[in-house]
């Protein structure tokens, strides 16, 4: 399945099951460096989305401490 074939309404499970076995094939054959760029990217996203749902410590939080 590509790109051109998505249309929700008609697919099956038996679709989504192929369709992420083969993205899992397309990201296994990328090579190391690639792989290294994505954990990265991910981990900047995760790391901003952290920073947007954590309150802003103050010296009263018990969290404030500095270590």
């Amino acid at each position: 399945m590509d790109d051109t074939d998505f249309d929700l309404s008609k697919m099956t499970v038996e679709d989504l099951f192929r369709a992420k076995e083969e993205r899992r094939r397309r990201l296994a054959n990328l090579p190391f460096e690639k792989k290294i760029e994505i954990v990265k990217k991910l981990q900047s996203i995760s790391r901003e989305a952290l920073k947007e749902n954590t309150p802003e410590q103050s010296e009263e939080h018990p969290s404030a401490k500095t270590k």
